[in-house]
């Protein structure tokens, strides 16, 4: 169970490295094996978004709909970025010419895919913000880091037609820091590893404040 726990956790930030590898600075033209590493990174959030909202259920007090939200909310945001490639994959086999309109439409489709997929990241950042600042499942600096996020996620949303997303990167860097801290603890505190281990100290925090 705690090589499980490891493995959801450090999926963090294997998405957050391998995913800035593969973008670099953007003026890169398209490169399969790049294509292909971003899209895995991508897919990786999957199972950290399913760790991470299992860490903040055991804590949630308001039910547990503060986590699922949060699961929900990744997963779709998840969903759309990977649709995102879609419209890129296509130009390239279907060797669309650049500069077409074609390309241009095919481009746009893909820029609007990633930017709508800011605002469920933002619902994902802000439920974790409060369901962790609420149950204590993450440090204080990182929970207000989730909310700071969330904000600049929503507000490069708000920026429909642009093509530039740098909340993505404040994205990916608090993405990062939250696996590092729950890769480490569960290297600290093994017991804390598994949903047995954090239900046995949720009960014993609730017992002590009662």
């Amino acid at each position: 169970m705690n090589t499980l726990s490891r493995l959801g956790a450090a999926c963090g930030a294997v998405f957050a490295i391998v995913l800035t590898v593969a973008n670099g600075d953007g003026s890169h033209p398209f490169s399969g094996p790049r294509a292909i590493a971003g899209i895995t990174a991508i897919t990786l959030l999957v199972p950290f978004i399913c760790y991470l909202t299992g860490v903040l259920g055991i804590a949630d007090r308001t039910g547990g709909w503060l986590a699922g939200t949060a699961l929900a909310a990744g997963i779709t945001g998840v969903t759309l970025k990977l649709g995102s490639a879609a419209p890129e994959l296509a130009r390239h086999t279907a060797h669309v010419a650049a500069g077409t309109q074609l390309y241009t439409a095919l481009g746009a489709v893909a820029d609007g895919a990633t930017v709508l997929s800011l605002y469920p990241l933002a619902v994902f950042c802000a439920a974790t913000a409060v369901a962790a600042l609420r149950g204590r499942a993450l440090p204080r600096w990182l929970a207000a880091g989730a909310g700071v996020t969330a904000a600049a996620l929503a507000v490069n949303g708000a920026f429909l037609g642009t093509d530039s997303v740098p909340a993505l990167l404040l994205f990916a860097l608090w993405i990062l820091l939250v696996s590092v801290h729950l890769l480490r603890q569960t290297w600290r505190s093994p017991g804390l590893a598994t949903p047995e281990g954090r239900h046995d100290a949720a009960r014993a925090g609730a017992v002590a404040g009662a």
